[in-house]
């Protein structure tokens, strides 16, 4: 399971404490008390209630079972990300198991513009000319969409700085010109910018790009969703409709300045002013963005998105600023809005692997770099053994490290933990890492070379020139989105359609039911939505109906709330462990949940 886990755990798990004690309601007899009857039993010792007579007990009801004793899971049929069957057939975290197309979006400096290559077959599916002077810095959403920054080229008297979105293949392009069709490119051959329907806008900004970051926010967030779960005290109020997902793009450069652009729009949100020179971008799935300075004394600053929400406020923030030597970084900057660090070695390449550590590749000639905000002050800082210079670095899922050295000419693979490190001699300036654990290094001169990792740092396959591209590829940052995803924190999730009634029938949703399994530092939510058809079911609103908390257990929850011929559950899960060790790795599980219905004849 080494690499088919994601850690994650949103955020070191803080979530947790907004669900303790997991989702059951109190027999009447213990409301009175506020619970503290109850409380003085096992708090996991889950109780239910519902009101007497027939819609209490269920009498009559069917049942729409999946899972274990029912059909079985199908998380390639159903929509999922990140989940997986265990051998028993239930519902288990799995990195591998993604949705996330296998595209490389690389950076055709020349054009000005990107190249997209299938990570499947090898194959450039298409080129597109971008809004910039000379493109360099991309990075790609949860979506599968990419977004491409731009810098100014003194060379050849380009001017034109900024970033522009382009829209996957089989994504919703937009008829620009109205002719019944969608015009792009599917191979080498761009068209001229402004022509491409899946070139969906350029922002214009103050200066060259730098650095480039996506942020995906899901609208069902359990931290948010579970406040109301208080355990003994609270019931459900099913009444608040939870939020869409949020996508936005965060770009910077040497300018010092930072831009929140809304990923469908293009519309920018906040124009901040940033604590450093920014020549890298990377956020972590604690809501920090971390800032890479230039050159051998560039430091290192971040913002802290999730405080960051208001342009006079967070601009009024002060920079928080620390100095930190060789291993120590004092721990006073943590909580900042705003924060810079000095002492620590400025570079290129920069990444935030799953455990929210921050790297630099290092520069003019140095190791790279790790700064972990988690570990002890005296311990923050650490330096790999081998040296990297002049490129791109990414982290992997399985724990490795991997950075470019572009005079030496080799790719380093660096053990995440105990920073050993050994090297792959190869071309290389960028890196990016796909779904499947492979590693891309791709050279200045355009070519691209794919290596395959093995178990040990010294097995790998090398295929070089996997992919020739016809220019410059001035690539650093995240070309697949998966080195995002990983930092991201997002939990797995799967959603299953239940419409058991004939389409003449009313449907009565009475009870949803559940088999989970939730190991210490997980979670289970289950989101439902109803409507009276298929069609009316993908716009319905969310609604978060149980919070399940360790050790999980089965349970039952009332939904006869929700209407319609057709539901949909959702189930939202996390995994914790350290995926270098596969024996600490735990997953919650979902071995079952079912629909209790009744079908109230003919309409």
């Amino acid at each position: 399971m080494r690499f088919l886990v994601r850690l994650a755990a949103l955020a070191s798990i803080l979530a947790l404490a907004a669900c303790q004690g997991g989702f059951f309601q109190l027999p009447p007899e213990d409301k009175a008390d506020g619970g503290k009857k109850d409380a003085a039993k096992n708090p996991y010792d889950y109780q239910w209630w519902a009101p007497t007579g027939d819609a209490g007990d269920c009498s009559g009801c069917k049942e729409s079972k999946s899972g274990k004793g029912g059909k079985a899971f199908d998380p390639s049929g159903n929509e999922s990300e990140f989940v997986a069957r265990d051998s028993n057939g239930a519902l288990v975290v799995d990195m591998k198991s993604t949705k996330l197309t296998n595209n490389l979006w690389v950076a055709d400096t020349n054009l000005p513009g990107v190249v997209k290559i299938d990570l499947d077959t090898l194959k450039i599916t298409g080129r597109y000319m971008t809004g910039g002077s000379s493109t360099s810095r991309t990075t790609v959403n949860s979506l599968g969409e990419a977004f491409i920054g731009a810098r100014a080229n003194a060379k050849t008297g380009g001017t034109k700085t900024g970033v522009t979105k382009i829209l996957p293949q089989g994504a919703k392009c937009v008829d620009t010109n109205k002719d019944g069709q969608i015009t792009t490119s599917t191979s080498e051959s761009a068209l001229p910018y402004g022509q491409d329907d899946c070139v969906s806008w350029h922002v214009e900004t103050d200066g060259d790009i730098r650095g480039l970051a996506a942020q995906d926010i899901p609208g069902l967030n359990h931290a948010e969703a579970c406040k109301g779960f208080t355990g003994q005290t609270k019931e459900f109020d099913p009444k608040k409709v939870l939020s869409l997902d949020q996508h936005y793009i965060w770009v910077a450069g040497l300018h010092k300045k930072i831009y929140k652009i809304d990923a469908q729009s293009g519309k920018v949100m906040l124009k901040l002013t940033a604590p450093d020179k920014v020549y890298g971008m990377a956020l972590a799935g604690d809501g920090k963005l971390w800032l890479g300075g230039p050159g051998s004394s560039g430091g290192l600053s971040f913002i802290d998105t999730l405080k960051c929400t208001n342009q006079a406020a967070c601009e009024a923030a002060p920079v928080c600023k620390a100095t930190c030597t060789t291993t120590t970084c004092p721990a006073t900057c943590d909580t900042a809005v705003k924060a810079y660090y000095s002492g620590l070695p400025g570079g290129y390449g920069i990444t935030v692997d799953y455990k929210k550590r921050v790297w630099r590749s290092g520069s003019p000639k140095g190791p790279a770099v790790r700064y972990d905000p988690y570990g002890p002050a005296n311990a923050r800082v650490a330096k790999s053994t081998v040296h990297t210079y002049g490129g791109g670095i990414g982290a992997d899922a399985a724990g490795w490290v991997w950075a470019s050295h572009l005079s030496g000419k080799y790719v380093a693979r660096i053990h995440a933990d105990n920073m050993s490190g050994t090297t792959i001699p190869v071309e290389s300036k960028g890196i990016a890492v796909d779904i499947k654990g492979h590693v891309y290094s791709v050279e200045y001169a355009g070519k691209v070379h794919k290596i395959e990792p093995g178990a040990s740092a010294s097995s790998y396959k090398l295929t070089q020139n996997a992919v020739v591209l016809k220019g410059i590829a001035y690539a650093y940052s995240d070309m697949t989105g998966v080195q995002t995803r990983l930092a991201s924190g997002e939990p797995g999730w799967y959603r299953e359609v239940h419409s058991p009634c004939t389409a003449k029938e009313k449907t009565k949703f009475m009870f949803l039911t559940w088999d989970v399994d939730a190991p210490k530092g997980t979670w289970v939510m289950f989101n439902m939505r109803s409507a009276d058809s298929a069609a009316a079911l993908k716009t319905a609103s969310w609604y978060t109906v149980a919070c399940i908390n360790p050790p999980g257990g089965k349970g039952k929850v009332k939904v006869d709330t929700f209407k319609g011929t057709h539901a949909e559950v959702e189930a939202r899960f996390i995994a914790t462990g350290d995926l270098n060790n596969p024996a600490t790795i735990n997953s919650a599980k979902i071995n079952s949940f079912s629909l209790l219905y009744r079908c109230l004849g003919v309409n």
